[in-house]
């Protein structure tokens, strides 16, 4: 029978599409048509009796990616591919357990805490336990509770393993966090994940019932996974053994949040029955951008055999800009955009990418400067601000009154007059009672200082509260949010103000009722609850319009999955882009590697690479060039020079902000270092001093020159293995 739906595939997509059961690799590299694949496989499931919709669980990283798969497969099936589950991991595990929320101990109007409303539960509990805010950070706190739940430890598992004085204090705070959640009816992001695991290996028959119910699951994006995740796929299929994964190992950069490339290396050990198919047509970009992202990534010891092609022809070289200072590298990339907006391309075709958030300041000074228009993608977002937190909070109530964070968060929001000594005082009372902090609001508080005029207006609060609580399933979500902008004063208040900044704030107010208006008109079934939980799952790219006429200004990260005609990749300096912190550790600077290669090959027509000689960077810095533009081939790449060098021996040499006319070359010798006798500089045995991890010996060498490897047993960091070109040594006997 011929399917219409595998016309256009090339020979190892529809061989990946029409192998339908067993486990399945897809390895898929940049721009090689995976989203085709998943989209496709899933409807040729469906279109040869193999699979019902409702019998297919694809997952991925975002909403975006999962709503355009859902696109593509209604398109190729029609309205029966609506019942196929495809979500973001994430999503997926919520609606499980307000399926299952019971068989946990939960109600199933829960809430969801993003990582702000997570951060200000750990403030609360140092504050409440006198926890030094710098033993350690709360940011640090809450990254090592992030670990370990994505590494699956519970409390008690992780207080096992705490061996420094900072761990133990982690250890107090994620015990009493937990507790604090679960007091809350809450789970943050990675509670999503560990609590389905927990439940999936806790009751056997609630897996079985999910088993029988998947029996064919697609995982797009797996080199991204972490532990939990891999776990929760793994669970899934380990009855029926229909697991198809798709991924990259040379697109694997998030280890940072706990993304563990073994995931992908290590599938045919997992599945020894797996067939392993190799995506390596390129529909993006040039051979020209190919084969240099190909030479940079290369480099990595241990990844998947695999070379992209294309069979689009031609192609420009890339152009490397080489620049005086920060300044002139954005003046220069500018201009570029400039040019090419006067000519045929849109502001839209273009994006600056850069491997940290602080780089883009300059860049967007010279945007606003010349009048050009930008989109920063990971900017405050819109459900990120304060006044718009604030309706949410109020809205979280209403689906689930023992959320005792959201309480706080707008008890004096708009102003009532209770105090902060008093709102901790309310707090303890609450607890002395074992009752939410709502609850205790409706009794006596003379005890805690709270009385006349803020008890009054507490009373107010309340009462409109448990009024709209019990006209949720009454009126419509939009309806809900505009009486409690309305009746809570909230919206008069800042109306009140009359200043520009308030005004700004009140539109942002009303914008939160049109945007669940709007949520409203995409969902069937929409709730009050499911707005809340799209808002609290939303990720940074999820809200980017890429149909906006603007440039996209974006970190490397950011930038995964997506294309543009024209890419800058700013910033190529050593102790940059790589990271410096990347030199001491080869799998960091590996990620590197790869992180460079995902920024090259977002690029469809023209690469642009840049760096500046003298950078303003936590005090005067210069890097030199990055190793990566040294593993680019001379023949692909073309030189210009916009004050090169002028910034490092003559202060007084820069010309305003006119950028020189460029001084093209086509070579980048100039650029290169000088060699260093690595090999006699570090023998065996030589006693080293490093900036980070102290006094060590060379025990162990590969390579030579500067590729040399060096192996370093140190008094306390244990074991090392630095590259010898990029370490902070101080030799201090041989």
């Amino acid at each position: 029978m011929k399917y219409k739906h595998l016309d256009g595939l090339n020979e190892p997509q529809r061989q990946a599409v029409e192998q339908l059961n067993g486990p399945l690799l897809v390895v898929a590299g940049a721009g090689s048509g995976k989203t085709r694949v998943i989209t496709h496989r899933i409807a040729h499931l469906i279109a040869t009796g193999t699979a019902a919709p409702d019998q297919i669980l694809a997952v991925t990283f975002t909403n975006k990616a999962a709503g355009e798969m859902k696109e593509r497969v209604v398109d190729l099936l029609g309205f029966e591919a609506r019942r196929v589950w495809i979500s973001t991991f994430h999503s997926f595990c919520a609606r499980l357990l307000r399926d299952n929320s019971e068989a946990l101990g939960y109600k199933r109007t829960f809430s969801i805490y993003d990582e702000a409303e997570s951060l200000a539960l750990i403030k609360r509990i140092y504050k409440d336990n006198n926890i030094p805010d710098s033993q350690p950070s709360f940011g640090t706190c809450q990254v090592r509770i992030s670990r370990a739940k994505e590494k699956l430890q519970t409390p008690d598992d992780f207080a096992e393993t705490a061996e420094d004085f900072l761990d133990q204090n982690v250890s107090k705070v994620y015990y009493e966090y937990q507790r604090r959640l679960a007091q809350n009816h809450a789970f943050d992001f990675d509670d999503l994940l560990m609590k389905v695991v927990e439940l999936f290996e806790k009751q056997p028959d609630i897996l079985e019932h999910y088993q029988n119910r998947l029996k064919y699951i697609l995982v797009d994006e797996y080199q991204d996974t972490n532990h939990a995740q891999y776990r929760l796929v793994n669970l899934l299929a380990s009855k029926n053994r229909n697991l198809c994964v798709v991924g990259d190992d040379d697109q694997s950069i998030y280890a940072w949040r706990g993304a563990d490339i073994s995931n992908i290396l290590d599938f045919e050990g997992d599945y020894p029955e797996a067939k392993v198919i190799s995506l390596e047509q390129n529909y993006r970009s040039t051979q020209v951008i190919l084969d240099a992202a190909h030479q940079v990534v290369s480099k990595n010891l241990g990844r998947m055999k695999k070379r992209l092609f294309t069979e689009k022809s031609g192609g420009d070289k890339i152009t490397l800009l080489l620049c005086g200072d920060e300044r002139d590298e954005a003046e220069a990339i500018v201009e570029k955009i400039r040019l090419g907006m006067v000519y045929d391309k849109a502001a839209s075709d273009f994006a600056v990418l850069y491997r940290t958030n602080a780089q883009s300041r300059v860049i967007e000074d010279i945007l606003r400067y010349k009048g050009l228009p930008y989109t920063i993608v990971g900017g405050v977002r819109f459900y990120e601000r304060a006044e718009v937190k604030d309706i949410l909070a109020y809205l979280r109530l209403l689906i689930n009154p023992a959320d005792n964070m959201a309480l706080l968060r707008i008890i004096n929001s708009p102003k009532r007059g209770v105090g902060k000594t008093s709102v901790t005082k309310l707090e303890a009372f609450a607890v002395s009672q074992g009752i939410p902090i709502l609850e205790a609001l409706s009794l006596p508080l003379e005890s805690v200082g709270i009385k006349g005029k803020a008890k009054s207006e507490l009373d107010k609060m309340v009462a409109i509260i448990r009024s709209l609580t019990l006209e949720v399933d009454k009126l419509t979500p939009q309806d809900i949010a505009a009486r409690i902008i309305t009746d809570t004063g909230y919206l008069r208040a800042l109306e009140d103000e009359k200043t520009p900044e308030a005004d700004v704030r009140a539109e942002n107010v009303k914008e939160v009722v049109a945007g669940i208006a709007e949520y409203v008109e995409r969902n069937e079934s929409a709730t009050l609850a499911g707005f809340l939980e799209e808002v609290a799952l939303l990720a940074d790219i999820d809200t980017w319009n890429n149909a906006s006429s603007s440039v996209t200004l974006m970190t490397l990260h950011a930038a995964k999955g997506l294309e543009f005609d024209t890419i800058f990749l700013a910033g190529m300096e050593d102790g940059l882009f790589p990271l410096k912190r990347s030199f001491d550790e080869p799998a960091d600077l590996e990620e590197e590697r790869r992180l460079c290669y995902v920024g090259m090959t977002r690029a469809k027509n023209k690469l642009y690479l840049s760096m500046a000689g003298f950078r303003r960077r936590w005090g005067d810095f210069t890097g030199g060039p990055s190793m990566f533009l040294k593993d680019v081939p001379e023949e692909l790449i073309e030189v210009e020079r916009f004050n090169y060098w002028t910034d490092i021996y003559s202060k007084g040499a820069r010309n305003g902000t006119q950028v020189r006319k460029p001084h093209a070359e086509t070579h980048i010798d100039h650029v290169q270092e000088p060699e260093y006798d690595y090999d006699d500089l570090l023998p065996l045995g030589t006693s080293v001093l490093h900036d980070k991890f102290g006094h060590g010996v060379i025990v162990g060498r590969e390579g030579s020159g500067e590729n040399l490897m060096v192996t370093i047993r140190f008094e306390r960091a244990g074991v090392k293995k630095i590259m010898a070109k990029y370490a902070s040594l101080e030799i201090i006997g041989r």
